[in-house]
């Protein structure tokens, strides 16, 4: 069963829900104090992952950066201000994927960034120019695609597992210079149900999370994202609508910290690209 953990490294300011709502001058991000148990925890398990970061944090928590990386840990691209990519065009891109280089090569020097994940799962048919631009910078893997339509993002009938993406996203292309490594959902039927993580794990029953996600293993590499944010009990609340605040703020906190150490026992997790081009990653080894 290959399986892989993935944390996308970003303030809870960054939220989709929160980033037009909070003056960032006037808050703490948190980042450390809710990243630092996470890494104390991974440690004492023996498990290493995927960090998709944000360049801002990068530039914020050069420290924090470097021991994720001299742990082992993979680390990946999540742009440099988690803008979504609808709020983009390819030039504009391109300078979050450079400014996110360079901030990386300054803190980090010789990790060479391998995965990319989209803000907000923003890749789509009309998005899919980001590919290219990933690909020119060396990128081997992208993990945006959600594979099932929701209000906000996902495409309708994406696989749910590893392959090359064809421009619609949809279908494969065995030429294509990426591989794509979409959120793990359970197809049972005419249902998909994702049982990857974020807001997903948070609400569904874990019963539920555990069958999906080992029926999903048994046909495909599975993978599963977090945000530190919402395991850290003091991640500020700010008003919002009812159904705002419930997509942003439920289970969040010990709850959350139950179900992932429920995970842990459950799953051998490995960082991205580990599973998906056989590597193996060490303590203070770097990376390719």
């Amino acid at each position: 069963m290959q399986a892989a953990l993935s944390i996308d490294l970003e303030s809870y300011w960054h939220a989709e829900l929160l980033r037009a709502r909070i003056h960032r001058g006037q808050a703490d991000d948190r980042v450390e104090a809710a990243t630092w148990p996470l890494l104390d925890l991974l440690a004492r398990r023996g498990v290493r992952a995927t960090f998709f970061v944000v360049g801002e944090v990068i530039a914020a928590h050069p420290d924090l950066i470097r021991a994720i990386a001299a742990a082992g840990h993979e680390l990946g691209c999540h742009t440099y201000t988690h803008r979504p990519l609808w709020e983009l065009d390819e030039a504009s891109f391109e300078e979050e994927i450079l400014r996110f280089q360079r901030v990386l090569a300054d803190v980090a020097p010789g990790v060479q960034p391998r995965g990319f994940r989209a803000p907000t799962f923003s890749l789509s048919p009309d998005t899919a120019w980001a590919l290219d631009v990933l690909a020119r910078h060396g990128y081997a893997y992208d993990s945006s695609v959600f594979p099932m339509k929701t209000p906000l993002y996902g495409i309708s009938g994406a696989p749910p597992a590893p392959y090359r993406p064809a421009p619609d996203l949809v279908n494969t292309a065995p030429d294509a210079p990426l591989m794509e490594w979409p959120m793990t959902a359970w197809r049972v039927g005419p249902l998909t149900i994702p049982v990857c993580g974020g807001f997903y794990l948070r609400v569904l029953p874990m019963p539920l999370i555990l069958h999906g996600l080992k029926a999903a293993a048994a046909r495909g590499p599975i993978v599963v994202y977090l945000h530190p944010w919402e395991l850290d009990p003091g991640t500020p609340r700010v008003p919002l609508s009812m159904q705002d605040r419930f997509i942003t703020y439920h289970n969040t906190g010990r709850a959350m910290q139950k179900r992932l150490t429920t995970l842990l026992d459950a799953f051998d997790f490995r960082p991205m690209s580990d599973v998906l081009f056989g590597e193996t990653r060490h303590p203070s080894s770097g990376q390719n």
